[in-house]
């Protein structure tokens, strides 16, 4: 396999000091410029008006999925779907490691796949993409394979994910760019000897999916996180309101963004360079009591809900939470994505008693355009690695839906550009 580092070590978090040019006036919209040949926008305002932008339809273009019924139409963990050329919907269900085809009006075509280890199966369904003449690629995090499947849902390959790093496993397909599989791998070189640390650190590389060539993009810090040494054992553990990267993936394009920092930066895929660098003013909010409070009464409710205990019991379990390590301020922002035409949707941080607001986007050139709201409950995971995908289409958004009883649908909505 090959594995030419193109573009390594990058450094994802730059300050630019940007001169206005007429001092006597506030400046206004996107500023453009220019840092070493990289082209730099600085979003200062939206261009939308009130009354202009886009808004996501409320009347449903299609939705499947039901709570009793049929079980062509029953689902379990969807972890995806995708919109084919000829309008058609694939969906991954996670529950049952299973490929299900359905057409333009929603009704069921085929199945494929199934949960196990053997070819065309799948243990662990966790990412769902499409390629050119609607063919599907799948990746299985716990058996670390991609499988290429036709429009019939046969299998017609299968690639075993092997990074040719030492100390060095995959973790996410992040998304599909031509022939190639955009993967995140983790590298698990050089544990620091402890307290808060960005460990292992995040490489960004392509998989060519005819023969299985690795190819590096570049190197991101990873996650924050505890490193806590006692003795001969060694405890790696979360930091509540920790900053990370995140990443999207459009045709050519990489997209990455710690979340301590309004500062994105895009990558091409073929050759790993910079080309083009977002970025907002915006200083991170202070991490409150009341940010503590909630944390910890969503630490409880789950467990109740998910954990079987009782709330006495996991009020005890939650007694300890509030000595526990804590960034002393919040995320910038959550998740990133970019749509079929390179328009950046960027997700604003939320959690446990933080309202969801809507997506801020941003144009192909970096211009800022305004925000789209989507409709409640479309899912909008925390961790996207590991999140229903939510596929942005020129005039549509592909995502999973949970109603009032938790019972997944997916749902197109159309997607009104004003």
């Amino acid at each position: 396999m090959g594995h030419g580092c193109r573009g390594c070590l990058l450094p994802l978090l730059v300050v630019f000091v940007l001169q206005a040019c007429d001092s006597a006036a506030a400046p206004t919209g996107t500023l453009h410029s220019d840092s070493a040949g990289v082209a730099v926008a600085t979003a200062v305002e939206p261009l939308w008006g009130p009354d202009e932008g886009w808004t996501v339809g409320e009347e449903l273009l299609l939705e499947i999925g039901t709570a009793i019924g049929d079980p062509d139409y029953l689902l379990d963990d969807v972890i995806g779907a995708v919109r084919l050329r000829s309008g058609d919907i694939v969906l991954a269900d996670g529950g049952s490691g299973e490929l299900r085809r359905y057409d333009r009006n929603g009704t069921f075509v085929w199945r494929a796949a199934g949960a196990g280890e053997g070819p065309g199966e799948h243990q662990f369904l966790s990412f769902l993409g499409s390629l050119a003449g609607d063919s599907l690629v799948t990746y299985d995090i716990r058996l670390q394979r991609v499988q290429i499947f036709d429009a019939e849902g046969e299998l017609v390959r299968t690639l075993q994910v092997e990074p040719p790093w030492r100390e060095s496993r995959p973790r996410s397909a992040v998304g599909v760019s031509g022939r190639r599989l955009v993967m995140n791998f983790t590298d698990g070189r050089d544990m620091p000897e402890g307290g808060v640390v960005r460990w292992p650190g995040i490489r960004i590389a392509t998989l060519d999916l005819s023969d299985g060539t690795i190819e590096v993009v570049s190197d991101f810090p990873g996650q924050e996180g505890v490193i806590r040494r006692a003795r001969e054992s060694v405890a790696h553990i979360g930091y509540d309101f920790g900053k990370g990267p995140r990443f999207a993936v459009a045709p050519g394009t990489l997209a990455a963004v710690d979340t301590e920092a309004y500062h994105i930066r895009l990558f091409s895929l073929e050759d790993g360079r910079t080309t083009r660098i977002l970025h907002r003013d915006i200083a991170p909010p202070p991490v409150t009591t009341a940010h503590i409070d909630a944390e910890i009464e969503e630490y409880i409710e789950t467990n109740v809900l998910y954990g079987g205990v009782s709330r006495e019991q996991a009020e005890e379990m939650a007694r300890g939470r509030r000595e526990d390590p804590r960034a002393p301020t919040l995320p910038i922002l959550r998740s990133i994505r970019l749509d079929a035409t390179g328009n950046l949707w960027v997700e604003p941080f939320f959690g446990a008693g933080i309202d969801v607001g809507p997506f801020e986007v941003f144009a192909a050139d970096g211009a800022w355009l305004g925000s789209v709201s989507v409709p409640p409950g479309l899912e909008r995971g925390f961790i996207p690695d590991f999140a229903p995908g939510l596929e942005i289409g020129d005039d549509y958004i592909l995502g999973v839906w949970r109603d009032a009883q938790d019972i997944q649908h997916v749902r197109l909505y159309p997607l009104v550009k004003l």
